[in-house]
């Protein structure tokens, strides 16, 4: 059970640092093609990927009749409703300040967890939460006045309502489920809903670069793909709010990368905000209770 949830813990800090460059990706490919067409290709190439692994590793394929709209609902929610609107919202706000609003992610989650699924929230977890959403924000330098559209925060606001209704209605299905099948199923899905995109966007891929191809399958094949096999490896193992809080690393991991490649160096406030992200994760997932 420990191992489990080491296993658990490490798959998270994974996704946050992946998740957390992510940002810079989205931005590279926006100049080029819509929001919309960006989360259906990531996703449709993820698919095919996914696709492939699932025939391969002979899992089980089939989803239980009573689970099919639920699969269905979370592919909406997850996939074809969240990534058009994050990414359309990251295009209007600062790269750094990309996960802005995601940085309140464990507190819609540890409400929804106990309306939802009756999660006791606990003291501990409590604390967590509000030192990381602090820290977070404090990361991002939104508390120290960093700009953006205010369009661009209200749909990040409401994408991230969509992810928390994903991850918590994701649980009970990762414990009768493998990752893979259920992303083969979740992400053909959202990408047959959000297919139309390509016809109502204006696209340019004849303008695409190597270095923008690069960040799309990077976005694909990482991103969407590893990540959410990674994602859902975590939530029965160490709990939707665990797992969101580690998202809150992520404007740790864009605010390194803008060191190094614009040379905007963090703040006295951003150093702060680290600070107690890093606590906030370490109290939610370290046992401090001694041995007797």
């Amino acid at each position: 059970m420990k191992n489990q949830k080491i296993l658990g813990i490490i798959s998270m800090a994974l996704v946050a640092l992946f998740w957390g460059l992510s940002f810079y990706s989205i931005q590279e490919i926006g100049t080029t093609i819509g929001p919309f067409t960006l989360a259906t290709a990531r996703f449709g190439i993820a698919t095919l990927a996914f696709i492939v692994i699932l025939f391969v590793s002979k899992q089980d394929k089939k989803i239980a009749k009573e689970d099919r709209k639920k699969v269905f609902i979370n592919a909406l929610i997850g996939i074809a409703i969240y990534y058009p609107l994050s990414m359309y919202a990251i295009n209007l706000i600062p790269a750094s300040a990309g996960s802005v609003l995601s940085a309140i992610q464990p507190i819609i989650i540890i409400i929804l967890e106990a309306v939802v699924i009756k999660v006791a929230i606990t003291k501990k977890n409590a604390i967590a939460v509000i030192l990381s959403v602090v820290g977070a924000l404090l990361t991002v330098g939104v508390i120290d006045g960093q700009g953006g559209s205010f369009v661009g925060y209200i749909l990040m606001f409401i994408s991230t309502c969509m992810w928390c209704g994903y991850t918590v209605l994701q649980q009970p299905l990762n414990e009768k489920y493998s990752p893979i099948t259920l992303n083969v199923y979740q992400f053909a899905i959202g990408t047959l809903v959000m297919s139309p995109s390509f016809f109502l966007e204006n696209n340019n891929w004849s303008a695409m670069t190597g270095v923008q191809w690069f960040n799309l399958i990077y976005l694909a094949l990482v991103c969407s793909g590893l990540c959410f096999v990674l994602y859902n490896f975590a939530l029965p193992r160490i709990g939707a709010t665990t797992s969101s809080l580690f998202l809150n690393a992520g404007p740790i991991i864009t605010a390194v990368l803008g060191v190094v490649l614009y040379g905007t160096y963090p703040t006295l406030t951003n150093g702060i905000g680290i600070l107690l992200t890093v606590v906030g994760v370490t109290l939610a997932t370290v046992d401090f209770k001694k041995k007797s």
